[in-house]
C-alpha cells in the first residue's frame, strides 16, 4: 500500500504455484488456454457487486458469504428459483453453497454485449491475475480513438513515453516500473469494432475518467491500432501503452518446510551477505562468496559461535549481525489450537511463516508499514504501522482494488490488488506488484507479500474462495478465518 492509509473498493464498476516457467511465459500460457466452456448453468454479475448470502434472505451483512466480481460468473447449484425476504424476483443456489438475489445486479443470461466483453477482462489463476502499469496520468477510453481525438484529449500530458516524477509518499511505487514497450500481442477486442465501447455500440463520451499520476492499472489484453499500442483495462476501457510504465513481476518467494528444508534459518534481507569460513586457529575469514539478497540458508544452530553462525552449507558461517534468524515456536499463542492453522508476522524482522499447531509449513520475507512499530495511544493508521495483536482472517478478494476515496473522481488508487486477507481493517495481507523490497518497511500498515507468497498463502487460509467467487467472508458456514499473530 501508499504512505496513506488506504480502504477497499471491492470490485467495482470502475475495475473490473507455478515456478518452472517465467512470470510472463506462465501468463501467456494460461492465456492461450482460455477459460473452458461451463459444464453447467451460472449466475452472473451484472451490479457492482453480486453478493452471495448464506440463506434465502437479504439483509444483515453480516450474512454474507462473499460476492461475485462484475462480469464474471459462478456455478449454480440448482437453477430453480426459492422466495425469500428481502429480494422480489427470488434467490438461486449457488456452488458450493449460499443464495444469490436474482435482482438488477445478477442474471442467468451470459449473452450479450457487456458480459461477452468481459471475459476478455477476467483474470487468470497464477501469482498476478492481471498485467499492471503505474499511470502518468493516462486516459481510459471508452472507445477507441482517432489521432486527432487523442492527440486533443491528451494534449496536456505532454509527450507520450514522458513520464513525471512522483510524490515522494508514492515513489515506492514504482520500484518494479519499467520503460519499456508493451508488445501488442492481441487482436483487437471485437466490442471496439466500429466505434463501439463494452457497454454500446455507439458511446456518448469518449474518456470514461483518467488514471492519476501514480496510480496503477490493471490490464488483460494489448493490441495494436492506428500505429499505437493499447491496453484493455479490467474496466472495459481502453488506455494508451505509451502513458504507462508496466511492472515487471517479482519472481521472489519464500520456502516450503518440512520437505528437506527446517526451521531455524537465517535470512539475507535487503542487501548481499558474505560467507565465512573458519581457520584452524578458530578465526573467521571471508570466502569472497555471497548469499543473494532476501535469500536464506538453513542453520546448523541459531547460536553463535564468537559472532558468527555455522550454516548447514558445508563449511560456510554466517556473520550473526548479517544475519535475520527464524526459530520455530515451542508454545502456541493464546487462543489457538493444537493442530490449527496460523500465521505469525514478525515487524523488525520482516519475517513471516505459517504453521500448523507447533509444523512451521512455510517462511518468507514480508514488507510491514513503513511506519516500525506502533506507538501506544496512537492509530497504526496515522503512523502507517502493522497493529500489534492476535487477529483472524476476517474477508479474503482474489482481487479488489485499494483507495483511500471512493466515487469515480477518486485522486489514487492501486489497482486489483491480489490475494488480499483483512485480518483488522484497514490492515490486510495483500500482494504487493509494485516493489520486492521483502523484509524491508515498505507499506501503510498492511503485510505485503510477493506474487507467489500471496497466492500459495491465499489458498492455504481460511476461509476457502470457492471457484468463481471474488470474495468469501469469514463465519458462517465458511467457517472462521485463520489466525495472524503480529508480533515485535
Amino acid at each position: 500500500m501508499s504512505a496513506v492509509a488506504l480502504g477497499l473498493a471491492v470490485a467495482t464498476a470502475a475495475f473490473a504455484d507455478g515456478r518452472g516457467a517465467a512470470p510472463a511465459e506462465r501468463r501467456a500460457d494460461a492465456r492461450a488456454a482460455g477459460r473452458a466452456e461451463p459444464s453447467q448453468a451460472r449466475i452472473y454479475s451484472t451490479g457492482v457487486v453480486t453478493w452471495i448470502w448464506d440463506a434465502p434472505r437479504r439483509g444483515n451483512p453480516r450474512e454474507h458469504l462473499g460476492y461475485v466480481r462484475l462480469g464474471t460468473s459462478v456455478a449454480l447449484k440448482n437453477a430453480e428459483r426459492v422466495a425469500g425476504s428481502g429480494c422480489a424476483g427470488g434467490f438461486v443456489a449457488v456452488e458450493p453453497r449460499g443464495y444469490v438475489c436474482l435482482d438488477r445486479t445478477a442474471t442467468l443470461d451470459g449473452s450479450g454485449r457487456y458480459l461477452e466483453g468481459m471475459r476478455l477482462v477476467d483474470g487468470i489463476d497464477q501469482p498476478l491475475p492481471y498485467r499492471y502499469a503505474l499511470s502518468n496520468g493516462a486516459p481510459m477510453y471508452r472507445r477507441l480513438p482517432t489521432a486527432e481525438e487523442w492527440q486533443k484529449a491528451e494534449r496536456f500530458l505532454g509527450k507520450p513515453g514522458s513520464f513525471a516524477p512522483l510524490s515522494w509518499g508514492n515513489r515506492g511505487h514504482e520500484k518494479l516500473a519499467e520503460v519499456r514497450a508493451v508488445a501488442a500481442s492481441d487482436p483487437v477486442p471485437s466490442f471496439l469494432a466500429d466505434g463501439g465501447s463494452i457497454g454500446s455500440a455507439h458511446p456518448l463520451e469518449l474518456v470514461r475518467r483518467t488514471i492519476p499520476l501514480g496510480s496503477m492499472l490493471a490490464f488483460t489484453k494489448a493490441f495494436a491500432y492506428e500505429g499505437r499500442t493499447w491496453l484493455l483495462s479490467t474496466d472495459g476501457t481502453v488506455v494508451p501503452a505509451d502513458r504507462v510504465r508496466p511492472y515487471r513481476e517479482s519472481t521472489f518467494h519464500g520456502t516450503e518446510l518440512g520437505r528437506g528444508v527446517a526451521l531455524p534459518i537465517a535470512w539475507m534481507r535487503a542487501v548481499a551477505r558474505t560467507k565465512y569460513r573458519r581457520a584452524a586457529d578458530g578465526s573467521f575469514t571471508a570466502t569472497g562468496e555471497r548469499w543473494p539478497a532476501r535469500s536464506y540458508v538453513e542453520l546448523a544452530s541459531a547460536e553463535p559461535e564468537r559472532g558468527y553462525l555455522l550454516t548447514k552449507e558445508a563449511g560456510a558461517y554466517l556473520a550473526a549481525e548479517d544475519a535475520t534468524v527464524v526459530v520455530a515456536r515451542e508454545s502456541l499463542p493464546i487462543g489457538v489450537a493444537e493442530g490449527e492453522k496460523w500465521l505469525l508476522v514478525s515487524i523488525t524482522q520482516g519475517t513471516l511463516v505459517a504453521y500448523e499447531g507447533l509444523r512451521p509449513v512455510y517462511a518468507t520475507l514480508i514488507s510491514p508499514g513503513a511506519g516500525g512499530l506502533p506507538t501506544r495511544g496512537v492509530s497504526p493508521v496515522k503512523t502507517s504501522s502493522t497493529p500489534l495483536g492476535v487477529y483472524r482472517v476476517t474477508f479474503k478478494h482474489v482481487a479488489a482494488t485499494m483507495s483511500p476515496e471512493s466515487g469515480e473522481d477518486r485522486s489514487f488508487w492501486i489497482a486489483d490488488v491480489p490475494y488480499t486477507q483483512y485480518f483488522d481493517a484497514p490492515f490486510a495481507l495483500h500482494v504487493a506488484y509494485w516493489h520486492e523490497s521483502f523484509g524491508e518497511p515498505m507499506s501503510a500498515g498492511c503485510v505485503n507479500l510477493s506474487p507467489i507468497d500471496g497466492k500459495r498463502l491465499f489458498g492455504w487460509t481460511d476461509p476457502a474462495v470457492p471457484e468463481g467467487w471474488n470474495g468469501a467472508q469469514s463465519g458462517g458456514s465458511l467457517g472462521k478465518g485463520t489466525y495472524v499473530v503480529v508480533t515485535r
